[in-house]
């Protein structure tokens, strides 16, 4: 009779380290992914590293879920993620950008949309000349209904699209208009 290794759980510090190490590769990913110049990508790559050696040395405190919180920032600071920003500063998903970037794009729900090309849209960016539509971006002939995009022509029809060329009739597409005097009817 051969024994079976059992499995144990992971200690809650692993897991905890583990979550921690999770936040701070999306902010190292969102830093690299950014469009902002490579001087400002390696400051901030360096506030990063800099933050978790303090986390490691017990100077700041982990949040769960948040990277490293920094507990307190300097006059003229504010907490951004894992760092602080200054006051001349934009915080956006974390990261701090300098002037010449604030200037040209807003922050929208922590991805950075161009200002003169793109809108927000909910936690993303279109481009200016499509429709916001729930979490995607329609083409400007496209409509938008009840969060998806309707092809060039279809109509909007409860929470479906009608292809082009029938019409909506209770909640329901049907082929064409039957008559004026019913015009639902099957």
């Amino acid at each position: 009779m051969t024994r079976r290794a059992e499995l144990q759980p992971a200690p809650h510090s692993q897991i905890k380290r583990s979550a921690e190490m999770n936040a701070l590769i999306d902010d190292l990913s969102r830093i690299v992914a950014s469009p902002i110049p490579r001087r400002q990508a390696f400051r901030l790559l360096a506030k990063i590293a800099s933050g978790s050696i303090l986390a490691s040395l017990g100077w700041v405190k982990p949040v769960s879920g948040q990277g490293v919180q920094v507990n307190s920032c300097t006059d003229g600071q504010v907490p951004c993620g894992s760092t602080c920003c200054y006051s001349y500063e934009t915080c956006c998903g974390g990261t701090c950008y300098g002037a010449e970037v604030s200037a040209a794009y807003n922050c929208c729900g922590g991805v950075l949309c161009h200002n003169t090309s793109q809108q927000c849209c909910t936690n993303h960016c279109c481009r200016k000349d499509q429709n916001c539509c729930g979490l995607q971006c329609c083409s400007p002939r496209q409509t938008c209904c009840q969060n998806q995009c309707c092809a060039p022509g279809a109509v909007c029809c409860g929470a479906t699209c009608c292809p082009a060329g029938q019409v909506c009739c209770n909640n329901r597409c049907v082929p064409t208009r039957p008559s004026e005097s019913s015009p639902c009817a099957a």
